[in-house]
């Protein structure tokens, strides 16, 4: 197979928008996590004194 020779720019062109991606996905998954975490998490004052106990 004849693949056209890449040039070192182009290589780390490639290379710069990967990272960008993986960087750009890491910090949606991080966002959607915190989210999460907080939908399930209840502050002491927003608590019954029953569910305090």
């Amino acid at each position: 197979m004849n693949e056209p020779i890449r040039t070192q720019w182009e290589i780390r062109c490639a290379f710069n928008g990967f990272c960008k991606q993986t960087l750009k996905h890491e910090a949606m998954n991080a966002h959607r996590d915190t989210e999460r975490q907080q939908s399930r998490e209840i502050t002491f004052s927003d608590l019954s004194p029953q569910e305090e106990n």
